[in-house]
C-alpha cells in the first residue's frame, strides 16, 4: 500500500465529485480488508447517520435510512390534515407544504427516484408528515442533505 498526495475539488455536488457516492462503500470494503489482516474479523465502523433504526433529529424534521431507502418524518400542528398537504419530489430535492406554509425544503445528499418516493399523513397522537424517497444507488448516505 502507497499513500499519494493530490489535489482535490472537495463540491458537495455530486455532479462534480462522483466519487461521494461510493466513497461510503469503498470505505467498509477496505476496512474489512483490513480487519482480516489484523484479526478483528466482523468489527466494521459505526453504522452511517439513520441506518440504527434510531430517527436522526435535524431542524425541523427526523429521518432514518436503509441502503435503498430514506424515510423523512415532519410533526405537523394538530389541527393538519392530509388535504392541507403538498409534497413535490425532484431527483435532487423535496419540498413539503401544510396549509401553504412550506415545512421541509432541502437537497438531498444524493439522487433519489421521483416515481419511487410517497408520502403518507399520520394522524394518530400528534399528527406527522412521513416521506419515504427511494434511493437511485442504493448506498448509505453519510447525511441526509448537501
Amino acid at each position: 500500500m502507497n499513500n499519494l498526495s493530490f489535489t482535490l475539488d472537495v463540491d458537495a455536488s455530486l455532479e462534480r465529485a462522483p466519487w461521494l457516492r461510493s466513497a461510503v462503500v469503498e470505505n467498509l470494503q477496505h476496512q474489512s480488508e483490513m480487519n482480516k489482516l489484523t484479526g478483528r474479523v466482523g468489527e466494521l465502523q459505526p453504522s452511517a447517520d439513520g441506518e440504527d433504526g434510531i430517527d436522526k433529529q435535524e431542524d425541523g424534521f427526523s429521518w432514518t435510512q436503509t441502503p435503498e431507502e430514506v424515510e423523512i418524518r415532519i410533526e405537523c400542528v394538530p389541527e393538519s390534515t392530509s388535504r392541507d398537504v403538498k409534497v413535490k419530489f425532484l431527483p435532487t430535492r423535496v419540498e413539503a407544504k401544510i396549509k401553504a406554509m412550506t415545512v421541509l425544503s432541502i437537497n438531498f445528499f444524493a439522487p433519489v427516484d421521483p416515481d419511487g418516493c410517497t408520502w403518507t399523513f399520520e394522524k394518530n397522537g400528534q399528527p406527522t408528515l412521513v416521506l419515504s424517497c427511494e434511493k437511485m444507488d442504493g448506498v448509505s448516505w453519510p447525511q441526509m442533505k448537501k
